[in-house]
């Protein structure tokens, strides 16, 4: 059987039963398919039985006992607040992305495999978590990432089998919290900051409710916050990184910065499309953590949200400033960095409009950092602070300029009216991605208006005040000479 076409160029190109038989013995049979086959189906072999393959990161869980102790006592002392007095907190397997129960368990199913993890979270310290995590296969590999040295070692975290409400229920039921008046937490059920009108799936509920007539089920997500800083028990505890979240947060920023550093090197190397860019940083970041928690948006003279996160057949131009938005995680934590950087020489038309506002940028992140003061500054008043700075120098900031960083990206705080009054705290994390179109009354680019410019960094709030966690510099790039 063949499907080989000849082309221009007098070859043979696609696919040959054959000849894929023949470089497979050639290979040696102890290269897996996957490794061996190389660009367009063909066999990619180095000497003998050698397959080309890049290096990639294999992820495992690396958070610590003592980190899962620091993060459940944090979240059972929240629980004991008198806003919540609640006697246990579970998830939802309807929750697709499962962020509140990795959180609690570090287990995460697969998108689309299976229901996410259903966590029952007792309050109270002497009782063990268990986890429902759908099939045996999954109670397997995850007692297997786990158990050694890890959070299942101490018998306090239970992985079971089970999916469903009537799994939950009985659940629920033997483990003493189907008592009239129990107060039982729901994550997702309402409220949170991306979903105010929850996750939770309505039949799922419902049964749950019938099952436990007696039982009060309770909201746990707060946006706004109700009392103070409260978030909620989970998101509270979250939003204030330990130094092991600290440091995997670390990690994912140099990633992004390598997904950068890919990105130009194409745009060097004559890249001819914006996909050809986006797989560039795909393939860099992908590799490095080897999860699919992954965002490369690249925009040419727009905003670097302009594609939406996809690849597309934009094509490449000399002139062009190219803005992105680079994401990617760690373990399941992200952050996401920005540095627009000009296709062309710095001679060119227009780099010195790009020149001039990444440099302000720069300034306005440099002033940010040495503004916040832990515990003082709310993110109401850093957002008034940079607007303020921007006004100093004769401009305007324009956009979301402040999202939080953490465990699936979308965590707290955000450049919000209900996250104003939210104060930084020792271990918040957040991007701070300021972007602004310089007035036109005072630099002119080339065309008819002036193009954004986006320049972001990933900082972490400390005792002290505010670090960066990247370490590129936030300087003017061009890729050609």
């Amino acid at each position: 059987m063949a499907r080989r076409t000849r082309g221009s160029d007098g070859g043979e190109h696609g696919f040959s039963r054959r000849r894929m038989l023949q470089t497979a013995a050639a290979a040696g049979v102890g290269v897996p398919l996957g490794r061996a086959l190389g660009a367009g189906g063909e066999w990619a072999v180095q000497g003998r039985g050698q397959a080309r393959f890049p290096a990639f990161t294999v992820p495992s869980p690396v958070f610590s006992l003592a980190e899962r102790n620091r993060r459940w006592a944090v979240v059972r002392a929240n629980m004991a607040k008198p806003q919540w007095n609640l006697d246990a907190i579970i998830t939802a397997g309807s929750d697709a992305l499962g962020n509140n129960a990795r959180y609690l368990t570090q287990t995460a199913i697969q998108k689309y495999s299976q229901p996410a993890p259903e966590v029952l979270f007792p309050r109270d310290a002497a009782r063990p978590v268990i986890a429902h995590i759908s099939g045996t296969r999954h109670v397997v590999e995850w007692t297997r990432r786990l158990q050694p040295g890890g959070w299942l070692s101490d018998g306090k975290l239970v992985l079971r089998a089970e999916s469903g409400s009537e799994a939950l229920a009985k659940l629920l039921a033997a483990e003493g919290f189907n008592r009239a008046g129990m107060r039982i937490g729901v994550a997702k059920l309402q409220g949170s900051r991306f979903d105010p009108e929850g996750l939770v799936s309505y039949t799922w509920f419902e049964r749950l409710k019938a099952a436990l007539p007696g039982v009060v089920f309770l909201p746990i997500d707060q946006f706004p916050p109700q009392v103070g800083n409260d978030t909620g028990p989970i998101e509270d505890a979250a939003m204030s990184k330990g130094p092991e979240e600290q440091d995997v947060l670390r990690k994912a920023v140099a990633l992004n910065e390598h997904g950068l550093a890919a990105v130009i090197a194409a745009a060097r190397n004559g890249a001819p499309r914006q996909a050809d860019l986006w797989w560039a940083c795909f393939r860099e970041m992908y590799a490095g953590a080897g999860e699919d928690i992954f965002r490369c948006s690249i925009g040419f003279d727009a905003g670097g949200n302009a594609s939406l996160g996809e690849p597309t057949d934009y094509p490449v131009h000399v002139g062009q400033i190219c803005n992105q938005e680079i994401s990617s995680a760690y373990q399941g934590y992200g952050s996401q960095i920005n540095h627009a950087f000009f296709i062309g020489s710095k001679s060119m038309p227009g780099y010195e409009y790009y020149r001039t506002a990444i440099e302000l940028l720069a300034k306005v992140i440099e002033r940010a950092i040495a503004f916040i003061q832990p515990g003082k500054t709310t993110y109401g008043d850093f957002v008034a602070n940079n607007a303020e700075t921007f006004k100093e120098f004769g401009e305007r900031g324009s956009g979301l300029n402040t999202h939080g960083g953490g465990l699936g990206f979308l965590s707290r705080p955000r450049q919000s009216a209900e996250d104003n009054l939210v104060a930084m705290q020792p271990g918040h994390i957040f991007d701070f991605k300021p972007a602004v179109t310089l007035d036109r009354a005072k630099i002119k680019d080339v065309g008819e208006r002036n193009r954004p410019v986006q320049l972001g960094e990933s900082l972490l709030v400390t005792e002290k005040g505010a670090v960066r966690l990247g370490n590129r510099p936030l300087v003017p790039i061009a890729t050609r000479d």
